[in-house]
């Protein structure tokens, strides 16, 4: 986990109001997609608070920050005026003998692609993530298959994206957002987590909900 002083990430609400932060263009996919290649939960279209998750499918701390942190991420994307940003990397394929995190990323980005509105787009995405992490094979070996991947994806509600998953649609969006995140100076792994933008000493779920609870507007 990249570290920061958890009183160093933001300015709070009683120094002055925080900015309204970047919203999401749409891809050519009608997907939006963040400037850096993120995927956005949130309910609210005046985002003060950004929480970035920079996570590897094939990362087993990401598993472990997933298991221990996902209520509590979907607690901020909920809140008015927040935001959960997810970047899907692809740096481990090392870690297995059939490129696992390249593979896994495409289909998380197939899954955020189908075609749909936002609010579904996000609960689907975010159902996918939380199986394909459950279900994160040891390292060392095989990873899931492209058929499992595509099971997955359709159980959580994405129809069959197995075409995309099998030809690598998105390959290149996934290279693309891979290195321009890891030549960032926040970057130091997976998971990394930033709080507009800058690096968060994750203590506890606790913490990390009073800090952005504290950023918020009123």
């Amino acid at each position: 986990m990249a570290v920061k002083a958890a009183d160093d990430v933001a300015p709070s609400s009683s120094d002055g109001p925080i900015p309204t932060q970047p919203a999401p263009t749409t891809g050519a996919s009608g997907a939006p997609i963040t400037a850096d290649g993120a995927f956005r939960i949130s309910t609210s279209d005046d985002v003060r608070v950004v929480v970035t998750v920079v996570e590897d499918m094939a990362c087993p701390a990401c598993k472990a920050f997933e298991a221990a942190y996902g209520d509590t991420l979907a607690e901020l994307a909920a809140l008015p005026g927040a935001a959960v940003d997810y970047r899907v990397i692809s740096f481990l394929d090392r870690m297995s003998d059939d490129q696992y995190s390249s593979r896994a990323a495409n289909a998380s980005y197939c899954v955020w692609n189908r075609p749909g509105d936002d609010r579904a787009r996000q609960d689907t995405w975010r159902r996918f993530q939380v199986a394909a992490f459950r279900a994160q094979p040891a390292e060392g070996g095989p990873g899931l298959s492209d058929d499992r991947l595509a099971a997955m994806a359709k159980t959580a509600g994405a129809g069959d994206v197995s075409t995309c998953i099998t030809t690598r649609q998105y390959a290149q969006d996934v290279h693309g957002t891979t290195s321009s995140t890891m030549s960032e100076p926040e970057f130091e792994g997976t998971p990394t987590l930033l709080v507009n933008g800058e690096r968060l000493d994750l203590r506890s779920a606790a913490t990390l909900l009073d800090k952005v609870k504290g950023l918020l507007p009123g």
